[in-house]
């Protein structure tokens, strides 16, 4: 539990001219769409940072824009109508807000003092000596006695050990039981899973894409993501082995993984219910560090040192990486970069991923640009989906953003904070996909400051920060479904 710090939450969002105008516009809807959950969710604290960000956004960000006298006026007084509604609802916030904050701040601080008062007594118990030192240790000579506490008795040893001495030790049938190597211990053959039984997991109706209101136009092409729906391996060996990437199986099976799966689900198998495996927090490792530095701000991304607290927590569908490698195996063939689009909604402070749209792009080697940007929008607005982040390929290089990735990201990162740049990297020897975003304030102004175009250094920040990192908000969730959208053949 952390203190809230409504001021660093609310910072106003620097102008950058680079983004249009109507970019700026649709980041200022997306916050009053978020300040309608929070509000149903009567998350009084979530609602006043939005508002107070929204009227930030309308009344210092986008009238500093170049573009802004030339804006349409009718846009210009349908915001300004909803800027006056939002000034009204915080002033009618802003007196409960501060009793809130105070009090949660207030315990914070107690927390913390209590919990120093309490390392504080015990380092003093640890060290303290007992006043009848010799009689606490027994007789260095060799006295067979011992004395506890304050207490005058003295409890002979040989009282102990014939304690000891007279419980009975345990038959070797009844530890074989109770053993995690099974019935034959260290002197048994591991044996591999049993193909007829099978662990269900219930599904979570919390976490499905049921939640997203609305379904997707029938223009649009769709599909649940299946395995069998998707690319398959060609006969023989390709340019890279996609099990490799992010397979579980380490070569000790005697079958495949397909052919397990396919047992399983012929056989006649018990059903043994358990409780839906957790999300798992997304993998944080240190990437090479032979990276031209022409192509690249920083070689080495950051550890995820960002206060998790200052974002909220976003899951990620485990076989959403898996599926994007599927869809994008022709262009890697090719050598070429494939870019998708991350969608998804917000419940309980948690952002999903929920949609995975492939957008009609340009590529080369070592970069990826979507067309039709209206198109993208089109499809967000008709499924409500927040834009949570992106995801591309780096074919033949390692696993980093370059320096055209990071401009690329800087606009997802204006328009949500949370929002993450996934890289996939089948090639890498050391890591298949990395999970990063910039560092916020320092990557952020980075990026905003530099006018640079194509691949180039950056100048690091003046705080001695990375300019992006690895992130700390972000878990695998096994349980969120997604739907795939292909765009690039409509």
């Amino acid at each position: 539990m952390k203190e809230i710090d409504i001021n660093a939450c609310t910072r106003p969002v620097q102008v950058d001219h680079r983004i249009s105008l109507p970019y700026y516009y649709r980041i200022a809807d997306n916050l009053l769409r978020q300040a309608n959950i929070y509000r149903e969710e009567k998350n009084i604290i979530d609602l006043y940072i939005i508002l107070v960000r929204y009227s930030s956004l309308l009344c210092e960000t986008i009238p500093s824009h170049r573009d802004y006298g030339t804006f349409k006026s009718r846009e210009k007084s349908l915001f300004r109508k909803k800027l006056l509604d939002v000034i009204s609802e915080l002033e009618t916030l802003k007196p409960v807000v501060q009793q809130k904050v105070d009090t949660h701040n207030k315990a914070v601080k107690h927390q913390r003092e209590t919990s120093v008062s309490l390392s504080s007594s015990a380092y003093t118990s640890t060290v303290s000596t007992p006043q009848n030192y010799q009689a606490y240790v027994g007789n260095i000579h060799g006295s067979s006695t011992k004395q506890f506490g304050t207490s005058n008795q003295v409890v002979p040893l040989d009282q102990f050990q014939r304690l000891s001495i007279n419980l009975p030790y345990p038959k070797e049938e009844t530890l074989s039981r109770h053993s995690i190597l099974g019935p034959n211990g260290l002197r048994g053959n591991w044996t591999g899973p049993v193909t007829n039984i099978r662990v269900q997991y219930p599904s979570n109706a919390g976490l499905t894409q049921n939640e997203v209101s609305g379904l997707l136009s029938e223009s649009y092409k769709q599909e649940e993501f299946k395995t069998d729906s998707l690319p398959q391996h060609p006969p023989g060996k390709s340019n890279y082995d996609l099990e490799s990437v992010l397979s579980l199986d380490d070569g000790r099976w005697s079958s495949s993984p397909t052919a397990i799966l396919q047992e399983l689900e012929t056989a006649n198998h018990l059903n043994i219910r358990q409780p839906s495996p957790p999300p798992v927090r997304a993998e944080v490792q240190q990437v090479s560090s032979s990276i031209p530095p022409e192509r690249v701000a920083d070689p080495r991304p950051g550890p995820a040192l960002s206060d998790s607290g200052r974002y909220q927590d976003l899951h990620v569908p485990v076989k959403l990486m898996e599926c994007f490698l599927r869809v994008a195996e022709a262009n890697t063939s090719k050598n070429l970069e494939t870019c998708g689009i991350l969608g998804g909604y917000l419940k309980n402070r948690i952002f999903y991923v929920s949609t995975l749209i492939i957008p009609k792009q340009k590529a080369t080697s070592d970069s990826c640009t979507a067309t039709n940007e209206e198109e993208i929008f089109e499809v967000q607005d008709k499924n409500s989906l927040f834009t949570l982040g992106w995801i591309h390929t780096h074919p033949t290089q390692t696993c980093f953003l370059s320096s055209i990735d990071l401009h690329n990201h800087y606009s997802y990162q204006v328009m949500l904070p949370e929002a993450i740049a996934i890289v996939m990297a089948p090639t890498d020897t050391e890591r298949k996909h990395g999970i990063f975003h910039l560092t916020d304030p320092s990557g952020m102004s980075v990026m905003h400051d530099c006018q640079e175009t194509g691949f180039h250094p950056h100048e690091e920040p003046l705080d001695g920060n990375p300019i992006y990192e690895h992130c700390s908000h972000v878990f695998m969730n096994p349980n969120v479904k997604f739907e795939l959208i292909d765009l690039r053949n409509l």
